[in-house]
């Protein structure tokens, strides 16, 4: 009996047992709707937050949330990765009274699901325990009802390489690069933001051909040629390229080459980076880059997407856009956004309420993607992912969904050289405003070519001539720039693949049928010799104009360099690796001029052996020579 007697008094001290109720529950990746209409990527990082009310006081809490793959269990506990704080003046289940604790991630209890809780098909979970967080005890919750339910559907990744610009400014000169910190900067956010579970991201540092101040046209147009060289030599066609420039020795303005209307990953972007505080304007990213969602906005015109027209110079280009002031929500904040962080930059998880952020379409301050662009981009990867299935890859092999958008061989997607002549790409930036053109690579192709899906442009024609003084006309894809302001003149593309005859001597870009551009081919190029990797000593570096002491560099011989012209209708090279064995080769440069090319060798870190070759070019004929496979350890 003295037992008993000893009990009540304690739990008399303690007071009532605390108690809160269950007003909601969403389960959220980037965009949440508390009606559940957004959907949730196979694979992606994903929350769940529980919004729990307070009838009496003020507390916080913590707690655990129990998941299965099956109805009846096994369950799994989760924990919560942080305490939220119950406020009896933020309860109630209705939409006004769930919005307070919706747009702040400090009142909602969050739980970050496990990978394997993430794989296609139903979820099932429900509330488990949940304590005070300063006392410890247990707090009864009403309203948990029985286990709820969600559904992953798969989505292709994003397959993206970025093409970071280097050049050289200045005097005394200064190399400008994008940092790592941009790289991982972009690579996390485009995880974080867009629906897709991964990011199939790659990069390599390319020298700019272009002179320094250049546009996003030109380093496009280098783009478009390091592109068709790599899908010839075997890459995914399926992967987008994005051309990342710091701002370092100035800004400049990002442009999209084209807003595809049908899937077409050959649609190229460039942009600007550097530090939030580097740029006026973009104070309001305090995360160390801007590049990452500047990043977002151009990729997002290669996935169809237009200015919905909000903030200054944006062009409404898009009528169809639900939300008012480019907001990802309506004024009933029925959308928010979540970012669900990243430790390793550091991005703390938040949520951004509806009316406060904006669509990564706009130009406007506070960028996300709404539930808009969110779907449009997700409906593209999809038609992307069906017209070029994703090569396998070994870190989706755990996936027993399609979210890898099929499987196929490096070259699927791709087109059979063009007959009556050697598939050439031509590059050219063009000023439509001027009526002027430049051709900026006219690069030979060895391999497949990139099947292209653009419309041919009636305004445009190649006419090619040949050594007998015939001519013959070929049509043209041209790809209208995108984000310009209303100052600027009208600009774009051509970004091309043609059948021509090694033999012809050169060839004229025609805008309604009058010459623009013209381009004369060199003869037969010679085939580099002495191809071989060495480190620069002091006295052959030349400091931010090239190769550092030390570094490791491809360097190769010309036999008739001193009888041929190096440059734009001159004899250029091109310059490509292979870690296996030749089946398939990345471009690491073109339309160079130089007989040497610094090597970056993390790139090839995660392979035992690489070989090189030089693609020696003076128009449409070109030579290849090649190194046998290197110890990459050796480099």
């Amino acid at each position: 009996m003295g037992a008993p007697a000893i009990e009540r008094p304690r739990e008399a001290a303690a007071g009532p047992q605390p108690t809160a109720v269950l007003d909601g529950v969403e389960v959220t990746q980037a965009v949440q709707d508390i009606g559940g209409s957004i959907p949730l990527v196979a694979r992606k990082m994903t929350l769940v937050r529980a919004y729990l009310g307070s009838p009496s006081a003020p507390m916080s809490v913590r707690g655990e949330l129990r998941v299965s793959r099956a109805a009846n269990g096994p369950w799994t506990t989760v924990s919560s990765f942080g305490t939220a704080a119950l406020d009896p003046a933020r309860s109630g289940s209705s939409p006004a009274q769930l919005r307070g604790r919706r747009e702040d991630l400090a009142f909602s209890l969050d739980f970050r699901l496990p990978r394997r809780f993430t794989k296609q098909g139903t979820l099932w979970f429900k509330l488990g325990a949940v304590r005070d967080a300063t006392t410890g005890r247990k707090v009864q919750i009403g309203g948990t009802g029985n286990a709820r339910t969600v559904t992953f559907v798969p989505s292709p990744l994003l397959r993206l390489r970025v093409i970071n610009l280097r050049y050289t400014t200045g005097a005394p000169p200064v190399q400008f690069a994008a940092t790592k910190s941009d790289l991982e900067h972009m690579e996390s956010w485009l995880t974080r933001a867009y629906p897709v579970a991964r990011v199939r991201f790659s990069t390599v540092t390319v020298d700019a051909t272009a002179t320094w101040p250049f546009q996003a046209t030109q380093a496009n147009a280098q783009l478009a040629a390091l592109r068709a060289l790599d899908v010839a030599g075997g890459q995914d066609p399926g992967t987008h390229y994005y051309g990342m420039v710091s701002d370092g020795g100035g800004f400049m303005r990002g442009r999209a080459s084209a807003i595809p209307g049908a899937p077409d990953p050959s649609a190229v972007a460039s942009g600007p980076t550097g530090p939030n505080n580097s740029s006026p304007g973009f104070s309001w990213d305090t995360d160390g880059s801007y590049g990452d969602w500047y990043g977002g906005h151009e990729l997002g015109h290669t996935f169809g997407r237009f200015h919905p027209g909000f903030c200054n110079g944006n062009s409404a280009d898009d009528p169809a856009y639900p939300f008012p002031n480019g907001q990802v929500s309506g004024a009933d904040g029925a959308f928010t956004g979540v970012d669900v962080g990243d430790p390793d930059i550091p991005v703390a998880p938040a949520a951004l309420p509806g009316v406060v952020w904006h669509d990564v379409m706009t130009y406007c301050d506070f960028q996300w993607l709404s539930p808009y662009t969110y779907r449009g981009i997700r409906d593209r990867l999809v038609a992307e992912g069906m017209l070029f299935p994703v090569p396998y890859d070994d870190d989706d092999e755990d996936d027993d969904d399609s979210s890898r958008g099929g499987r196929g061989d490096a070259s699927a997607g791709a087109a059979e050289p063009p007959v009556n002549g050697t598939p050439v790409h031509v590059s050219a930036v063009v000023n439509l405003t001027r009526r002027t053109a430049d051709f900026s690579y006219v690069t030979p192709l060895v391999g497949p070519t990139a099947a292209q899906s653009a419309p041919i442009d009636d305004r445009f024609a190649l006419r090619v001539r040949l050594a007998d003084g015939t001519t013959r006309t070929l049509p043209v894809v041209f790809k209208p720039d995108v984000c310009q302001v209303a100052d600027d003149d009208d600009t774009g593309l051509v970004d091309t693949v043609v059948a021509v005859d090694p033999g012809a001597v050169g060839m004229d870009l025609l805008l309604d049928g009058e010459p623009v551009a013209e381009y004369s081919a060199g003869g037969t190029p010679s085939t580099a010799a002495n191809l071989q990797v060495e480190r620069l000593t002091g006295a052959a570096g030349n400091g931010a104009e090239g190769p550092a002491p030390g570094e490791p560099v491809l360097t190769w011989d010309d036999p008739a360099a001193a009888t041929t012209d190096a440059g734009p209708g001159g004899v250029t090279y091109g310059v490509q690796a292979s870690t296996d064995q030749g089946r398939t080769w990345t471009t690491l440069a073109v339309g160079a001029t130089d007989r040497q090319l610094p090597l970056d060798t993390e790139q090839f870190s995660d392979a035992d052996r690489v070989r090189f070759r030089v693609l020696t070019t003076s128009g449409f004929s070109q030579t290849v020579s090649t190194t046998e496979d290197l110890p990459v350890e050796n480099l």
